[in-house]
């Protein structure tokens, strides 16, 4: 079961203001990732469900979080359905995340009182997965949908939707105060953060410099 309640989900995520995603399929390597972002002061971290080794390898990583970084609490992303959330869940996900909105995904999430965050492209979906408890809500991808200014106009009229951004964020300051400035409630950020291709060099302390110095830009941005 969760540690994580939906609502202190929501207040993390607003806390914390980023939402840094990654997918690995090594388990060794995602510890090092973890170690990086930990040691930067990040407690809430998605890993994402991209590829056959996922599920086992994020089973393993919250055995060893739990054990090595008490206070770290991972989720699961780019899950589609419910068959996948069962495993995430049962392998200890402390929320899940969707590339979009999936209405029994959602009713499951919130039999079991679990964050769900859904993605979603329309103020309809968005209204829609408010509607079925989202906890916040993804908009994906938020860069091609228009940007801040997307994000801006859609608070207008619904200034009580709890939006998170993804795909277009980055760790330039005018990016992320942008993003802020049009009402996010936190933005998420993956490759822009974790590169791969620095994982794959092994250059974890690059990712611990730079985690650093994006949660020094946030409580400004």
């Amino acid at each position: 079961m969760a540690r994580l309640s939906r609502d202190e989900c929501i207040i993390r995520l607003g806390a914390q203001k980023v939402l840094p995603l990654f997918t690995c399929t090594d388990t060794a390597v995602g510890m090092r990732v973890l170690e990086a972002l930990h040691g930067a002061g990040v407690r809430l971290v998605e890993f994402t469900n991209r590829s056959p080794a996922a599920p086992a390898v994020f089973a393993e990583l919250v055995r060893w979080a739990a054990d090595t970084l008490p206070d770290l609490l991972l989720g699961a992303g780019t899950i589609i359905d419910v068959p996948q959330a069962e495993a995430f869940a049962a392998a200890g996900a402390e929320f899940l995340v969707a590339p979009h909105l999936d209405e029994d995904l959602g009713r499951w999430c919130g039999e079991r009182g679990l964050a769900w965050c859904p993605g979603t492209a329309t103020v309809t979906e968005m209204v829609r997965a408010h509607r079925l408890g989202a906890a916040v809500i993804k908009v994906f991808p938020a860069d091609t949908l228009g940007g801040p200014a997307f994000i801006k106009a859609v608070r207008g009229p619904a200034p009580w939707l709890r939006l998170m951004p993804s795909g277009g964020v980055t760790t330039d300051p005018a990016n992320l105060s942008a993003w802020f400035a049009a009402g996010a409630h936190c933005v998420g950020i993956g490759s822009q953060l974790i590169d791969p291709a620095r994982l794959a060099s092994g250059d974890f302390d690059e990712l611990r410099t730079r985690a650093r110095s994006l949660m020094a830009l946030l409580p400004e941005a």
